[in-house]
């Protein structure tokens, strides 16, 4: 388009050449990046998996069944199980603030069990387990501050629950029949965890991290259309110096000038996104999904988006102080809105719905489709992308309307 180029070259000087714009739009991302990354303890990739729960368990009893108990949660993946001798032991270790819930085997533990039946295994409210783990003299104490405590002490005890299972079973004639041969249990258990370790799908080791799903595409999306109050302020100064009216005069269309406008700062936008998704690849080990060839439309659809918006609100501002009001405003509460903060799947269905009217929601979407599944679903991500299109049509046509009626 004639003298769009020749605009878009003269502000991507002016651009490499402003360094507060560089600290914001590529600098302060990576730094919240990193912190991210820090707070999870997943920064460089060097810190325990933040979805691995530390398990501590004092044996009191240090029999084959405590024993047999021990190892069966060792065998969880999702469990890092120490022992320890006393609750002394516990206490002193520099890891206790790392420590989930403290198991502990009581020296009764054997001889509990071995006063069980069936009916106590199979009776629900009305058996002999229906009291707890206390029954079988096991104590376990979750850290209060854990959200997931109820939901551990389950888990925990239904693990236990199927170790002594087989040994009460065992004592039955009805049910002796039907219990496993020692060698076949032995042989099947290390089968499937055989099966668990080769297989790369059963628990990538990054996918569960909420940090990769669902922070980092919410900040990047959120940092993008931070870019607004730049332009903004871009257009300001162009003003305030008389070169957008001598633009404005010159032979080139409105909208060449507002392209010309517009490039820089869609292609720093490009620029910055694709830092973000590099540096967490770097930084946490973050997988870019199944097929990542789908995150360059979202990104280049998400940036359009933003710039355009980011031209409309130029378009509008007169002076420094509206870009600090409405620009800020703006992004905070469309981030805000749409799920930038906190992940999308945590929001009421009411704000759910209301978030569809910011591109941030369908961008945040179309990421969420390429990362965390399985398979790509290419007919939703493209959905999603003309969607942004959209947007990025409607903030252009609103910017284009408004240069013209007012400069």
């Amino acid at each position: 388009m004639l003298g769009a180029w020749d605009i878009t070259c003269k502000d991507l000087k002016l651009l490499v050449l402003d360094k507060r714009a560089l600290v914001l739009l590529l600098l302060l991302p990576l730094l919240f990046i990193a912190i991210l990354g820090m707070s999870t303890g997943q920064f460089l990739t060097t810190k325990q998996n933040p979805d691995t729960y530390r398990i501590a368990i004092i044996d009191g009893n240090e029999s084959e069944l405590s024993e047999l108990v021990i190892r069966n949660l060792k065998k969880h993946q999702d469990l890092e199980v120490l022992t320890f001798a006393n609750q002394a032991a516990v206490d002193a270790t520099d890891t206790k603030e790392h420590i989930s819930a403290v198991l502990t085997i009581g020296p009764q533990f054997t001889e509990r069990v071995d006063e069980l039946n069936m009916r106590d295994m199979m009776g629900g409210n009305a058996g002999g387990l229906a009291t707890g783990p206390e029954v079988v003299d096991l104590k376990l104490d979750v850290r209060p501050t854990l959200a997931e405590g109820d939901l551990i002490k389950y888990f925990l005890f239904g693990e236990i629950y199927r170790t002594i299972f087989p040994e009460v079973a065992a004592r039955n004639a009805l049910f002796r029949p039907y219990l496993p041969e020692p060698e076949e249990e032995t042989a099947a258990t290390e089968d499937a965890h055989a099966a668990t370790a080769t297989t790369p799908a059963t628990k990538p080791s990054s996918s569960g991290n909420v940090v990769y799903r669902f922070l980092v595409p919410g900040f990047t999306v959120m940092f993008v259309f931070f870019l607004i109050n730049i332009m903004a302020r871009s257009f300001i100064a162009e003003r305030e110096m008389g070169t957008l009216r001598r633009l404005q005069l010159a032979p080139i269309p409105p909208v060449a000038v507002l392209v010309g406008k517009t490039l820089p700062f869609y292609l720093a936008s490009i620029v910055q996104t694709s830092l973000l998704f590099l540096s967490g690849r770097l930084l946490f080990d973050m997988s870019w999904g199944p097929e990542p060839i789908y995150l360059i439309p979202v990104i280049l659809c998400t940036s359009a988006a933003a710039t355009s918006l980011g031209l409309m609100l130029a378009a509008w501002v007169r002076t420094d102080q509206q870009v600090s009001a409405f620009g800020t405003s703006l992004v905070l509460i469309l981030g805000g809105i749409s799920g930038c903060f906190i992940p999308r799947a945590w929001l009421p269905d009411l704000m759910k719905t209301l978030s569809l009217a910011t591109p941030h929601a369908w961008s945040l979407r179309a990421f969420d489709a390429v990362l965390t599944h399985d398979s790509v679903d290419s007919i939703l991500v493209i959905d999603h992308c003309f969607v942004l299109l959209g947007f990025a049509t409607v903030f252009f046509a609103g910017g284009w309307w408004r240069f013209r009626q007012v400069d």
